[in-house]
């Protein structure tokens, strides 16, 4: 069902997949089968996020204390791509973007400097 180097271009295998067939119930009525696979079969890539901090305590006098915060969120500014939800068209076999990772978090990498007061 996975490709062997899975990436964004390519997470599933399309030639895995195919249309259910047709069957006629007693009736003469077209009934789509169900496929083999199970529910929620399909697992998307894991998502890492790496967090920095440093901190420094500057002392002013007995009783102020001034520390300066530098904090990194993302610091490698790996992006984190999802699965398709289930009633998109990136599901639909034949699509051309069908195992394709399409969307993903738009949180990149955000550093923020800061002084805190203590009294």
């Amino acid at each position: 069902m996975y490709l062997p180097n899975p990436g964004p271009n390519g997470w599933f295998n399309p030639a895995a997949f195919s249309e259910p067939g047709q069957v006629l119930n007693a009736d003469g009525e077209e009934l789509t089968e169900y496929g083999d696979l199970s529910r929620r079969a399909g697992r998307g890539p894991a998502t890492q996020s790496l967090d920095f901090s440093v901190f420094r305590n500057i002392r002013l006098n007995e009783r102020l204390t001034l520390q300066f915060r530098a904090e990194t969120f993302n610091i490698t500014n790996t992006p984190a791509f999802f699965l398709p939800a289930a009633s998109s068209a990136e599901l639909t076999i034949g699509n051309s973007s069908f195992g394709k990772l399409t969307s993903s978090s738009a949180t990149g990498r955000i550093i923020q400097f800061g002084l805190k007061l203590y009294f």
